[in-house]
């Protein structure tokens, strides 16, 4: 048989403010645990539609055509073979434009190269791609954890520090009272 013994309410070995750390450290950990629950997939879910909704756009306002290198390729070739060279194309009313864009590293004067161009027939990037939209949308997700993470531990670090500042005030208070009678010094 045993012996249920009650729960005691106070520890007696425990200050007020000990307690109270440990139940407002308790609560930190709680919306912790919350906030990496529900910030970091609302954040990255909206990037993803952001980025989803520029694709869309630039999907619409720019296309692919065909141009043809004015010139042989120049410039120090990158690790992955590209180089720029002047190109001209024409747009799908018949005009003539020329730009300067990145090209194959082995292209040749004439050759053929795709490049992308907006409504007015100027030279713009690709469009953003589904996988660009998620990669943005995963990168803000994980941003956002590690501000939760760091928003977390400065504030439990800024309570820690007003909590120990409390229990120094006490401690100091507590030691002009029993210092004299430790020391047998009378009270000055």
């Amino acid at each position: 048989m045993t012996t249920h013994h009650p729960r005691r309410r106070h520890d007696s070995v425990r200050r007020a403010c000990d307690r109270c750390q440990s139940r407002l450290c308790a609560c930190l950990l709680v919306l912790l645990v919350l906030a990496l629950a529900t910030v970091p997939f609302l954040a990255g879910e909206a990037a993803y539609a952001a980025e989803s909704r520029v694709a869309a756009r630039q999907s619409a306002a720019r296309h692919r055509v065909t141009a043809h290198a004015v010139t042989d390729a120049q410039g120090v070739s990158a690790a992955s073979g590209v180089r720029w060279a002047p190109v001209r194309w024409t747009d799908g009313r018949g005009g003539s434009h020329t730009g300067f864009t990145e090209v194959p590293g082995d292209i040749v004067k004439g050759g053929a190269v795709e490049v992308w161009v907006d409504g007015s027939g100027r030279l713009v990037k690709p469009p953003t791609t589904r996988q660009e939209a998620l990669s943005t949308g995963w990168f803000t997700g994980v941003m956002a954890a590690v501000a939760v993470l760091l928003v977390h531990l400065g504030a439990r670090t800024a309570l820690i520090a007003a909590i120990d500042r409390r229990r120094y005030e006490q401690w100091a208070a507590e030691w002009r009272v029993v210092e004299p009678l430790w020391s047998k010094r009378l009270p000055t």
